[in-house]
């Protein structure tokens, strides 16, 4: 275990602190010396540097959208009382890129992460001079990040700007079970889950009250558990295990069948269409996928108890009312479609993402089909603390759309991509580039020739069993949907979000 729990260390370093205070000022001067005021506390208690509402927001790791009927706290206390979006996509589908665009409210494009590592990858790709954490924390927010960061974090570098509490998991930061803190804290045969719930407590409750506050919640689960000991041999063999559960959801929904084993594209019959990168693959077994399945799904459901800890938390003290909670998670996860197991595709099970959201002013049970992404909640946020990027942001605030589900959107075409580890190519550092709209998804590899890639019309083909790259009905959509995606390619700021307008229709079959 870890030794004595933080939070109980945090009142005897209190404790302890104030014995000393008043120790040296009895004798020094004579009289019962007071705790010293905050400087930026107002007679309410409340910071007097800003007044915004509060945010807490839950990232998960690999998270499927279909995961979140799973999750009965979720459901009830933020599904029930929020906003669900149903159309959420993360558009650089992978941990590093992902969590970077959630930071920065950028495209890869111009906050430089590409891929987990390589030349465009990892940790040391991100700039965090100019993040939401210092945009938050220079209009007068506490802020914190608990949890997993982008995937790796140096020990002896200094904490990334912005933060007051810059509590990440170091180095192997996907272990369940055996992990450290950036601070120090190391824990052994323990639970990351239930670690991360103490911590993003003690912060809710010293914060409560007395100034606005800013915390991010970054859960492991149901990231594939890729134990220290395996990291640390150094072999190679850093494949991952099924997600361990905490004791208590150990049993959880025994027998689950995969929600993917219903799709039409699990262990699709013809990949010949298919991108390269998966089209010679084998049928996979369905009993390992069951597993990790239930696995996966159980992991969450301690990140399903913490999300209620936090609500109940919120509640007491009084600050639920005043306080945005949103439900996320980096990327969606393959569990079979398309003969595939993991992320880093743009096909509709790796792109979609769950966000829920519950706050101020926003309809209980509300639902919207607006098309949003990782990059918008970041510019959502901004709106919503009234913050002031000293950057320029790439995404678009559905603000209006959390008060009124059919306010209008002015975006018609979103950017979609995944990155590569190399410098090679007439575009280092790209993969396979595209755009996504209501009805089509397109994308092909920049580096690799005009064909290897997809156009699915998802209208006819929700699937996306057939690739219609080369077909001649399709060729005016696959023109235009490929000059739409030049324009967004080295997009910034407003520029990435437009409304281009209807898309040509396909050719009439002979």
């Amino acid at each position: 275990m870890g030794g004595v729990p933080r939070s109980l260390r945090l009142v005897l370093s209190a404790a302890a602190g104030l014995l000393f205070l008043a120790l040296v000022g009895s004798t020094a001067i004579g009289v019962t010396p007071t705790a010293p005021a905050d400087p930026g506390a107002s007679s309410s208690g409340r910071s007097v540097a800003a007044d915004g509402p509060n945010v807490l927001v839950f990232l998960t790791d690999d998270m499927r959208k279909d995961d979140l009927s799973y999750l009965p706290h979720v459901r009830t206390l933020l599904v029930q009382q929020g906003m669900t979006f149903t159309e959420n996509q993360s558009p650089h589908p992978l941990c590093c890129p992902a969590r970077a665009e959630l930071m920065t409210g950028q495209y890869a494009q111009n906050n430089g992460v590409h891929h987990n590592t390589g030349a465009y990858g990892g940790w040391q790709a991100f700039d965090p001079s100019s993040t939401i954490a210092t945009w938050a924390h220079a209009a007068g927010y506490a802020t914190a990040i608990h949890g997993k960061h982008l995937n790796k974090f140096d020990p002896d570098a200094p904490a990334d700007p912005g933060w007051d509490d810059f509590d990440i998991l170091l180095e192997p930061a996907t272990d369940y079970e055996d992990f450290t803190f950036f601070g120090g804290d190391s824990f052994t045969d323990d639970y990351v889950t239930t670690r991360l719930d103490e911590r993003t407590l003690d912060d809710l409750d010293s914060w409560a009250g007395k100034r606005p506050f800013m915390v991010f919640a970054n859960h492991v689960a149901p990231h594939m558990w890729v134990p220290a000991s395996r990291q640390a041999r150094g072999d190679g063999d850093r494949r991952g295990l099924d997600p361990p559960a905490e004791a208590a959801y150990a049993d959880s929904y025994a027998g689950l069948t995969p929600k993917a084993f219903g799709d039409r594209s699990f262990n699709e019959a013809n990949m010949r269409d298919k991108e390269a990168v998966v089209r010679g693959r084998a049928k996979l077994k369905p009993g390992p996928l069951e597993r990790t399945n239930l696995a996966r799904i159980r992991s969450l459901l301690s990140v399903d108890e913490a999300v209620a800890h936090a609500y109940d938390a919120l509640e007491k003290a009084g600050e639920l009312d005043d306080t945005y909670i949103v439900f996320t998670s980096d990327n969606g996860y393959a569990l079979g479609e398309h003969r595939y197991t993991g992320k880093d595709r743009l096909s509709d099970e790796i792109l979609d993402v769950p966000l829920v959201v519950r706050g101020p002013g926003i309809p209980a049970g509300s639902r919207s089909d607006r098309p949003v992404s990782l990059v918008d909640l970041t510019a959502t946020l901004v709106d919503l603390m009234d913050l002031s990027p000293d950057l320029t942001t790439d995404g678009e605030s559905f603000a209006a759309t959390l008060r009124d589900p059919q306010a209008p959107d002015h975006r018609d075409t979103m950017l979609i991509q995944t990155g590569a580890k190399t410098r090679s190519g007439p575009f280092p550092g790209w993969a396979y580039r595209g755009v996504l709209t209501q009805r089509y998804s397109y994308a092909r590899r920049v580096n690799n020739g005009a064909d290897d890639g997809f156009l699915y019309d998802r209208h006819k083909d929700p699937d996306e069993l057939r690739n219609l790259i080369t077909s001649k009905r399709y060729k005016p959509v696959r023109r235009e949907l490929e000059r739409r995606y030049q324009l967004l390619a080295d997009c910034a700021g407003s520029a990435c979000n437009r409304d281009f307008g209807p898309l040509p229709r396909p050719r009439p079959a002979a």
